[in-house]
């Protein structure tokens, strides 16, 4: 699983948006901004990836960004 399949997966119940709601929000609209900040990230680690030494010294935290960008998948 990824954080994003984890949201989608996500079904909030009449009761959660109802309760949600009376804090004056709304569940639905968060949980797609949610979403879209995942595809923002997505974004900017794959630039990072794209600049980022991948030998050396810089391998084991080139390695840590291509993790994280999985997680977001």
């Amino acid at each position: 699983m990824t954080v994003h399949t984890d949201l989608l997966a996500i079904a909030p119940t009449a009761n959660a948006k109802n309760v949600v709601q009376v804090s004056g929000a709304n569940l639905p609209q968060l949980m797609a901004l949610a979403d879209q900040h995942i595809a923002d990230l997505k974004i900017l680690l794959k630039q990072v990836i794209a600049l980022h030494p991948s030998t050396g010294g810089d391998a084991a935290n080139y390695t840590a960004l291509q993790s994280l960008l999985g997680e977001l998948n």
